[in-house]
Order: structure tokens, then sequence, then C-alpha cells
């Protein structure tokens, strides 16, 4: 994070309004709601994870093992498990 002289950015009139309040203070000014981005939106990675747990799912639905699963994946067969639950539930929808 950079950064920025406040009397750089802000009109006077609100900068002293701010001094009341927060003299001598770091604030964090945070973006922006509508231009925020949602988990894993700006590097693919729910899409990388939804990918991964319906190959889970398939693999499951195909008769393999948790064990094997969990072994194929890197995962804790609780994760699998977790996972298989989770896909059950969105099949249904």
């Amino acid at each position: 994070m950079n950064y920025v002289k406040a009397k750089n950015v802000l009109p006077s009139e609100l900068l002293e309004m701010i001094q009341e309040y927060a003299a001598g203070t770091y604030l964090y000014i945070p973006q922006k709601c509508e231009s925020r981005k949602n988990w894993g939106e700006s590097k693919d990675s729910k899409a990388w994870y939804n990918n991964r747990n319906q190959r889970i799912y398939k693999n499951y639905k195909e008769g393999f093992s948790v064990s094997e699963i969990s072994q194929e994946f890197f995962l804790s067969e609780k994760s699998v498990y977790r996972i298989i639950l989770h896909e059950k539930k969105a099949e249904a929808r």
C-alpha cells in the first residue's frame, strides 16, 4: 500500500474536518464497494477450486475410494468428504 499525503488529494475543508477527529493518526480508506471483486475472481482461483472439486466428485461417483482421492489430490479424507457433500448438494439443486 502506498501512502499519499492527505493535503495533496483532499479539499482543505474536508482535511480540516478529518483533523478534528483523527489528527496525527493513520487512516485506511477502503475502495468503493462497486469496484471490489469477490474472492477468487481476480486470479481465477474460484474457478480452479470449483473444477478440482467437480473432478473429486466425479472420481467418487466412478467408484474411487475417499482414501485414493485424498492421496491423488493431496487432501485429508475429511476435506474430501466435505467436498463430496457440497457437490452432492449442488447437484441436487
